[in-house]
């Protein structure tokens, strides 16, 4: 990631200085200060210094800061550009003096994105946004008069949105898995190229659908089935659940990650599934795409929701227009039903649409996870999201019992209606 951010800034012939311990090759020869010597790296700035911080989250970061705390000079800028955990980079700040910028900053988009123009969120104050805008520019994207990469306000306000950014992305990952299992049931590979493509090409246009035609175009090669994760899925759920706060669909690709850690034992008991379906291929194909359609808003929804209230708790500032149409240009999570969402009032559950959808699809969800259980196919997300549905739309008395229960053994001051 780093190196791909190097070559962007060279490219647009920025002069840059790397600090690391190991060795970087380029495939070319770059007027370039490649250094593992600290003092010689910092000694290469002319002017105030912008250093962006690029390395493995928690303990480094920390550590990097300590040594350059009393090595910067007044108004220089730190920006970690790393997935931080939003409560290390409150700590973080105080390791640097207050006369020195210390900005948290989330970055999608991948290497491709790097190298060509990243999704960036950025919180700082405005004097200090309009030094680094040159900067910003450099390494965003333009897209529809608008370039990629959005303000908050609050230190470690974008390193929380970059956590929700990746928890939507556990979710939206783990439904297209669920998805594309129940397409293959019906068709071949080729014929599944061309509906992906279909797809792409009409309302869905996501990135991460678009990543999955990639891989299948491509000759298969076979990967051990365990999902790993870096801990932002973990760390919004965990923050999630000590606030109250329901994103059941994050809550369940995270969980699918921990159950494929359990290898051996899966391996031990397993079963092969056989299928085979007579029916209308077509108007079951509509209903998945459909259902797709509606659990990839909820997995949105349910992260922006959370985004919401903390922002209240910690008294930050996001523009949720401007923070949308950030992601409608590379960013792992893009895509256009992205759109549905821009004009929310207050909560993103009230957004029109998804009522809309709401309505229309619920029925299509309870015919594909009756299809789905006798076929034996494991469809945790799009089951999750239809229970949580199920408990909105109808009277659930077994809530009553629990509270009635819980006050048999103690007084938990009953509430009647």
């Amino acid at each position: 990631m780093s190196k791909n951010i190097s070559i962007n800034l060279i490219r647009k012939k920025i002069k840059i200085s790397i600090f690391n311990k190991e060795k970087i090759f380029f495939k070319k020869k770059i007027n370039i200060i490649l250094t593992n010597c600290l003092i010689f790296f910092l000694k290469s700035f002319f002017k105030i210094k912008i250093l962006l911080i690029l390395i493995k989250t928690g303990k480094p970061v920390k550590i990097i800061l300590i040594r350059l705390k009393n090595k910067l000079k007044n108004n220089d800028i730190v920006i970690d550009f790393g997935n931080s955990f939003y409560k290390n980079t409150f700590l973080n700040k105080k390791i640097i003096k207050k006369n020195i910028n210390f900005i948290s900053s989330g970055i999608s988009g991948g290497y491709e994105g790097a190298l060509n123009g990243l999704c960036i969120m950025i919180d700082c104050k405005i004097k200090i946004f309009y030094k680094i805008f040159f900067l910003l520019k450099i390494l965003s994207n333009f897209y529809k008069k608008k370039y990629s990469f959005c303000l908050t306000k609050g230190i470690g306000s974008s390193h929380y949105l970059k956590m929700i950014h990746n928890g939507i992305e556990y979710g939206i990952l783990q439904l297209i898995s669920e998805i594309y299992f129940l397409i293959k049931i019906f068709f071949n590979k080729n014929r599944i190229l061309n509906i992906l493509l279909y797809w792409n090409k009409q309302t869905i246009n996501s990135y991460l659908l678009e990543l999955l035609y990639n891989i299948l175009i491509k000759k298969k090669k076979y990967i051990c089935d365990v999902i790993d994760q870096k801990g932002t899925g973990k760390w919004m759920c965990l923050s999630s659940i000590k606030n109250y706060i329901n994103i059941n669909c994050i809550f369940e690709a995270l969980i699918i990650r921990i159950i494929t850690k359990n290898k051996f034992y899966r391996n031990l008991i397993k079963i092969n599934n056989f299928f085979f379906f007579i029916g209308n291929n077509f108007f079951f194909l509509e209903k998945i795409k459909k259902i797709f359609l509606f659990c990839n808003i909820l997995c949105y929804i349910q992260g922006f929701n959370q985004l919401i209230i903390f922002s209240k708790k910690y008294d930050w500032k996001f523009d949720f227009k401007n923070i949308l149409k950030t992601f409608l240009k590379n960013c792992i999570i893009r895509s256009n039903l992205i759109f549905f969402l821009i004009n929310f009032k207050k909560n993103f559950f009230f957004v029109n649409k998804f009522f809309f959808l709401f309505k229309k699809y619920y029925f299509y969800l309870k015919e594909i996870i009756i299809f789905s259980l006798n076929k034996n196919i494991n469809l945790f997300l799009i089951n999750s999201s239809y229970n949580f549905l199920l408990i909105i739309i109808t009277k659930n008395y077994n809530f009553k019992i629990i509270q009635f229960q819980r006050n048999k053994f103690g007084d938990h001051n009953l509430k009647y209606i």
